[in-house]
C-alpha cells in the first residue's frame, strides 16, 4: 500500500499540517479535510470510499467540494461515493454540513433524483469492513467527540491511523494482534509545555506520544509518523520529538507516499 498525507497549504509546499486527509493507493481516503481541495480533479474523482474518524472541521472541511465534483461528473454509469462513519459522525455530516444551509443536502438530492451517487454506511466499533482488497477495522479512541482510529490491512500488510485522540489503551491492544503491522500514524498536537491544553482538548503532547508508542509491544518494529502538529508550535514540537531519538519515528511529510 501507499499512504499519503495530502497537502493542505495554498501557494507553496509546506510541512505544516492544517487539514487531515490520508490517501491510500489513490483509491480510498481516511478523512476528507483537504481531499476536495486537491488540484488534481482526476485524483478526486478516482476516490469513491471515505472513512471518517470524527466530525471536526479539519477532518471534514473539503467534503462539500469533493461531493460537488462527483455530482457533476456526468458518467453514464456513475459509481457512488460511499461515506463510512460511526453514528454520531454520520448524523453531524447530515445535520451540520449537508443541511441545505451550510451546503446543499446531497443525500436528499441523490434520493429524490434517483442518482445513485452517494451512500452512507454506519461503522460499528471493532467490526471490520471490506472494500475491495482492503480490510478496515474501526477502533474507538478517547477524544472530545466520538472518534475512531482505523487499522487498514491489504495483502498481509497493515498500518494504523490513530488521530485525533488523547491517551488511549484499546487501540494498542487491537494493534498488537494485527499481523503485518509496520506503520502507525499517530497524532502529536502540542509541545509538553501545553499539557494543560492537550488534556482539556483530548490530544497528545510529545511526552504523551512517547508514552502511547510504548504501549505497543512491537513498537520498535514499526515506523511511527507524527501528525496533527499545531502550526504555531510545529518547529517546537518537531524539535522536542527529535530530542527523544526514538528509532523509526518521524514527522509525516505532506505529499510524500509512504510504502506499507
Amino acid at each position: 500500500m501507499k499512504v499519503q498525507l495530502l497537502p493542505s497549504t495554498v501557494g507553496v509546499a509546506a510541512e505544516h499540517q492544517l487539514l487531515s486527509s490520508y490517501l491510500i493507493d489513490e483509491t480510498l481516503c481516511l478523512d476528507v479535510g483537504s481531499l476536495g481541495f486537491h488540484s488534481n480533479l482526476d485524483l478526486q474523482l478516482g476516490v469513491k470510499y471515505l472513512f471518517i474518524t470524527h466530525c471536526h472541521s479539519d477532518h471534514l472541511a473539503s467534503l462539500p467540494i469533493f461531493l460537488d465534483a462527483h455530482f457533476g461528473e456526468g458518467a453514464d454509469e456513475p459509481v457512488p461515493v460511499v461515506i463510512h462513519a460511526e453514528e454520531s459522525t454520520a448524523r453531524a455530516i447530515r445535520e451540520d454540513v449537508l443541511n441545505d444551509r451550510h451546503w446543499p443536502d446531497f443525500f436528499r438530492i441523490n434520493d429524490e433524483q434517483g442518482m445513485g451517487l452517494l451512500e452512507m454506511h454506519i461503522l460499528e466499533e471493532e467490526k471490520p469492513v471490506s472494500v475491495g482488497d482492503y480490510r478496515i477495522t474501526p477502533v474507538r479512541v478517547d477524544h472530545i467527540v466520538d472518534t475512531l482510529a482505523f487499522i487498514v490491512e491489504k495483502d498481509g500488510a497493515a498500518f494504523a491511523l490513530v488521530t485525533d485522540t488523547g491517551p488511549s489503551d484499546r487501540i494498542w491492544e487491537v494493534c498488537e494482534k494485527i499481523p503485518g503491522l509496520s506503520l502507525v500514524i499517530l497524532e502529536l498536537s502540542f509541545p509538553d509545555r501545553m499539557q494543560w491544553l492537550a488534556e482539556i482538548s483530548k490530544h497528545l503532547t510529545t511526552s504523551d506520544f512517547v508514552q502511547e508508542r510504548s504501549k505497543l509491544p512491537q513498537a520498535d518494529d514499526c515506523r511511527f509518523l507524527a501528525v496533527h502538529l499545531k502550526p504555531n508550535q510545529f518547529a517546537e514540537i518537531k524539535s522536542q520529538l527529535e530530542s527523544h531519538q526514538l528509532p523509526g519515528v518521524d514527522v509525516m511529510v505532506p505529499g510524500h507516499n509512504y510504502e506499507v
